[in-house]
């Protein structure tokens, strides 16, 4: 029996037997660093200081986001003033707003690959955005109450925004864009504008309503004035007198624009004021006998 408990004795020490008592070292992070949580620049005094005619400047490329809303009330001064390529600007829900002695509310220059969204830019006296740059991006944005409401220059989508009660022009754009999904209402000039030899823009699924409340006869809902631009799917409603519904200017420079698809009610004086022989006119009349898959609506 002696022997059996040593025995015993022996395999229990063995398989209880202590480890290293040194400690392995200190304890791992386990939090993310805040570059990790927020990898974006905020736009604010010390990350992106002004100059004398903006109070932000965004000179760097990279991606950048609003933590509050920015008040414009400097004289001649702009908001938010982008001088460098590849920038992606998220207005994170806040607002950039004008005053009646301010500028433009964020303006691009000769920069291209920018992007902003997820906001609002109202109460500027000259342009809420104004893009001279390409390969612009504008979503999810509310433009509302500035002189003119967006200018884009050339290669450059707005899509899913909204421009209301501008000064005079909703949205305007020259080459190579697209606006989509977009309500351009109740500005003082036209709904949206292909201005001054526009060239191979898309004009689709967007509602214009209550445009040219200045009541000029050359003014439309939707105006173009250039060349092999497609106008498709949208809704004109209410444009005032003597005003149009879609307007395409009547010149011998602008042809072979495509109006298709598209309805228009109370379209001012006219609903459609478009040349049919210089341009691909899809057959206009009402919804009970167009029965042509390209068939605008007017009522």
């Amino acid at each position: 029996m002696l022997a059996a408990l040593s025995t015993l004795n022996s395999q229990f020490s063995t398989a209880f037997a202590q480890g290293s008592l040194t400690p392995p070292g200190p304890p791992a992070p386990t939090m993310k660093t805040l570059d990790q949580v927020e990898a974006r620049t905020p736009v604010d005094a010390t990350h992106t200081p002004g100059g004398a005619d903006s109070q932000f400047v965004i000179s760097q490329p990279g991606s950048y986001y609003l933590t509050t809303n920015i008040v414009g009330g400097l004289v001649s001064v702009n908001g938010i003033n982008f001088t460098t390529n590849d920038v992606t600007l998220d207005l994170n829900g806040f607002s950039v707003l004008g005053s009646p002695s301010a500028f433009t509310g964020i303006y691009i220059g000769t920069c291209t690959n920018i992007t902003v969204r997820n906001g609002t830019v109202g109460g500027w006296p000259n342009y809420g955005i104004l893009c001279v740059g390409e390969n612009a991006t504008f979503e999810h944005l509310t433009i509302s109450g500035n002189s003119y409401g967006i200018f884009c220059a050339s290669d450059t989508v707005i899509r899913d925004c909204m421009v209301t009660g501008s000064g005079a022009d909703g949205i305007t754009v020259r080459n190579n864009c697209i606006v989509s999904g977009c309500l351009s209402a109740n500005n003082q000039g036209n709904g949206i504008l292909l201005g001054s030899g526009a060239f191979g823009c898309l004009i689709a699924g967007n509602t214009i309503a209550g445009n040219d409340a200045g009541k000029s006869a050359n003014t439309g809902g939707i105006y173009v004035a250039g060349l092999n631009n497609r106008i498709e799917g949208n809704h004109v409603t209410g444009t005032s007198v003597p005003g149009n519904g879609i307007l395409v200017l009547n010149n011998t420079s602008y042809t072979n624009n495509i109006v298709i698809g598209n309805s228009v009610v109370g379209g001012g004086t006219n609903n459609y004021s478009i040349n049919a022989i210089l341009n691909d006119v899809g057959p206009i009349g009402a919804a009970a006998t167009n029965s042509s898959p390209w068939g605008n609506f007017s009522h």
